[in-house]
């Protein structure tokens, strides 16, 4: 691996794979630097799903290093392609995507189409799994089709936003985790068969024990289920605690004003699809809600999709979301490399941390 300098001045690096001449470079997709690094082949043609079977631990280290890389004009354009890239850089099978929060639909081998949420609204940044007790540490989307207008995949740095929510508010969020309730076949998201893939009560309430949630069955289709998470967690190579949580995402206030008003006028405040809590039960408020949301803004960056682009992250380090579209948009999503997370219990009530 050689440096070499860009027509910018920045350094990039190049490695030649043992396959050939399918050598790549690296370096920031935008002057400024910061996220993604975009990863393009020297020469037309070369095959990037040999370059990851070859450069695996380069690959890892580069995504180690940089947390979000961009392959570019490498021509994966199907679902078959972006499978086999998925294995060959990851350690192990892709992932099944069980208590979903959002409708996904499998195009084959647990790759998935990005989530199917009306074109005109946009989904806000959040990390992948944050309140599962096995989550992936890999996270890869591939663009099969770029829309028109919009639909981008934005994403942020979470040291960065870790960093800008204040001191007082963080503390208290680690300490008390993050309470996360669901009800399920309220009328309003998804139905607790389309979450767990199955039609089984018994297959929940066993799914539930296993990781750490809390069942009640309201009635014969109403499902609530309770969950407490960290808001932190320490990265799984280097230790670095890592902002990895959706209290902000699943609370209510994060929602329209309008769209609140209803959802709370139709079911309840106990009736919610999602809701947040500290992990005590003690309510989550507005504001600091709003303080999170505003760090998640600061940090995002965005660029347009080409059809054929891969995007890895390195999910515990790199929040994304899905601003609105116009015309077709098909991208393609698989998660890998499971991190296991401890049972959570809060370590105070929120009434002893000190206040913001």
């Amino acid at each position: 691996m050689s440096p070499q300098f860009s027509r910018s001045g920045t350094v990039r690096q190049v490695v030649r794979s043992a396959t050939g001449p399918d050598a790549v470079t690296v370096e920031p997709l935008f002057a400024e630097g910061g996220l993604p690094m975009v990863v393009r082949p020297k020469e037309a043609g070369a095959d990037l799903v040999s370059l990851a079977t070859v450069q695996k631990k380069w690959l890892a280290d580069l995504l180690l290093e940089h947390r979000a890389l961009l392959f570019r004009d490498w021509q994966i354009s199907e679902a078959a392609a972006f499978h086999r890239f998925v294995e060959a850089v990851s350690d192990g099978e892709p992932l099944q995507y069980r208590d979903r929060s959002t409708p996904r639909e499998e195009v084959g081998d647990n790759v998935y189409l990005s989530t199917t949420y009306p074109a005109a609204e946009r989904i806000e940044l959040h990390n992948e799994g944050t309140y599962w007790t096995a989550w992936p540490q890999k996270l890869f989307f591939c663009c099969v089709t770029a829309p028109t207008v919009g639909g981008e995949t934005p994403i942020a740095d979470n040291r960065r936003i870790k960093e800008r929510i204040p001191a007082p508010l963080r503390e208290r969020l680690e300490r008390s985790g993050v309470r996360y309730v669901r009800n399920y076949n309220s009328g309003f998201g998804l139905t607790w068969q389309e979450a767990y893939q199955t039609s089984s009560r018994e297959e929940v309430d066993r799914y539930a024990a296993e990781n750490d949630t809390v069942t009640e069955w309201l009635d014969e289709d109403h499902l609530r289920t309770v969950q407490i998470r960290p808001a932190v967690r320490p990265h799984p190579v280097t230790g670095e605690r890592m902002w990895f949580n959706h209290a902000a995402f699943f609370h209510v206030s994060s929602r329209d004003p309008q769209t609140r008003e209803a959802l709370v006028e139709a079911l309840g405040e106990d009736g919610l699809p999602f809701t947040t809590a500290h992990g005590d039960g003690s309510p989550l408020a507005d504001e600091d809600v709003r303080i999170i949301n505003e760090a998640y803004l600061a940090e995002e960056v965005a660029f347009r999709w080409e059809a054929g682009d891969v995007l890895l992250l390195d999910n515990m380090s790199v929040a994304h979301a899905r601003r609105p579209y116009e015309g077709d948009r098909k991208i393609l999503v698989a998660m890998t490399d499971p991190v296991h997370g401890e049972a959570f219990e809060p370590t105070a009530p929120v009434s002893d941390v000190e206040e913001r």
